[in-house]
């Protein structure tokens, strides 16, 4: 293990970005609370202070979500955690999830999986970010809320200028939030007329969702929600369809047992999760008054959560750098919201836990292992382009290949 202390200005370093896990193990075992000074965060890294603060959302509230999304694409989920979360939640849920999601759109899945490997080079260089992870997610929403043929462009258009606007600098944000008014207008429209004739498509089935008592979501809020699954869960889809291939690719004899079976990829897929992930933190707002480590935090400040450290905790994921689908420590069916420690074995943080758990998760794993099974079939030989040196980097709160990922195919 590494050793020497941690300074804030560590975690803003080149190093840091290009390899983590080195100043995560050294925070784990010796300064398991960090005062970042210079973003003003409490960073915390081991599994299990993870899972507290993820277990007690009335203390760790979601507070600092709205004011990243709230002035851009109004009210959502994510920044709610009392009552009004739950109702949201109960009426969103099922309508991407279990057998409605793989009923209703796995089929809609596997038609734009197979459309854009059908218009991808059958031999020579692949460009995945272009080809295939970069319109996949954005394509399939737009087929599942029933768009019609300039959907996909249209939602490509809105989610860009949205993501501008939440950066928060001019003239952006105001271009984004314009954009947004144009997209919430369009979707209204289409919310009317699902309403009166409804289909199979998301919009219908969240227009009709009702909670076991009867509540509705607001109409206001339809758009928001499918916002914020445009930029929440559009950006990390495609991230981490991205960086599952390369870790693949960077452990030959995975990828070959993957090829032999096609049983080892779902569990090949939660490993990598566990691993490696996309989203490297989460912030959260205290409420009332906590020690953590020894240390008096007040309401008001903020304590990050460090996704893919909490998931590398030796203390709970033996030698957790070895990336092994047939690990006995890791949980590798279905993910699950009240993950957490069983015993010896233990869930992935990569989804989140608890209550704002990814509600795309289904979606987003569904869409992930369907892309990358397709694609080994169609490809039999496939290998990081000559030249190129792909790495996963940290960026902000994604941890992602930066520079996209080229393949030479045979």
């Amino acid at each position: 293990m590494a050793t020497g202390t941690v300074s804030p200005a560590d975690l803003h370093e080149e190093a840091y970005f290009a390899g983590p896990f080195p100043v995560w193990e050294r925070l784990r075992h010796d300064q398991p609370l960090l005062h970042d000074t210079v973003d003003d965060r409490w960073l915390l890294t081991r599994y299990d202070d993870m899972v507290e603060v993820f277990r007690d959302p009335a203390t760790y509230s979601t507070l600092p979500y709205q004011r990243i999304f709230s002035d851009v694409i109004g009210p959502t989920m994510v920044e709610m955690d009392g009552p009004e979360h739950d109702v949201r939640r109960a009426i969103v849920a099922p309508e991407l999830v279990g057998e409605r999601l793989l009923r209703d759109f796995g089929p809609l899945v596997d038609d734009v999986v197979d459309d854009l490997l059908a218009h991808a080079p059958a031999t020579g260089r692949l460009d995945v970010v272009e080809s295939l992870s970069g319109p996949l997610p954005l394509r399939v929403v737009a087929r599942i809320l029933g768009l019609p043929e300039d959907g996909e462009e249209f939602l490509a258009s809105t989610t860009a200028s949205v993501i501008t606007a939440l950066a928060g600098q001019e003239p952006g944000r105001s271009e984004g939030i314009a954009a947004y008014g144009r997209f919430a207008e369009r979707i209204a429209g289409l919310v009317a007329e699902r309403t009166e004739q409804p289909g199979r498509d998301l919009i219908s089935g969240i227009a009709r969702g009702r909670t076991a008592s009867g509540e509705a979501l607001p109409r206001t809020e339809i758009p928001s929600f499918i916002a914020l699954l445009l930029v929440a869960g559009g950006e990390t889809t495609d991230r981490a369809l991205a960086n599952f291939l390369l870790v693949l690719l960077q452990h030959p004899e995975v990828l070959a047992a993957v090829r032999e079976d096609a049983d080892v990829l779902e569990p090949a897929f939660t490993e990598f999760m566990r691993r490696d992930g996309v989203v490297v933190y989460e912030d959260r707002e205290l409420t009332t008054d906590v020690e953590w480590h020894g240390v008096h935090l007040e309401p008001g400040q903020i304590v990050r959560v460090a996704l893919i450290s909490a998931n590398n905790d030796e203390t709970v994921f033996a030698d957790p750098r070895r990336f092994d689908p047939a690990r006995a420590d890791l949980r590798l069916g279905k993910e699950r919201r009240a993950g957490g420690r069983d015993g010896a074995v233990a869930t992935h943080l990569g989804f989140g836990y608890g209550k704002h758990f990814c509600i795309g998760y289904q979606l987003a794993r569904l869409e992930i292992v369907t892309a990358v099974r397709r694609l080994l079939d169609a490809r039999p030989s496939l290998t990081v382009a000559a030249g190129t040196d792909p790495r996963l980097v940290v960026d902000w709160f994604h941890r992602y290949v930066h520079g996209g990922l080229t393949l030479d195919q045979e």
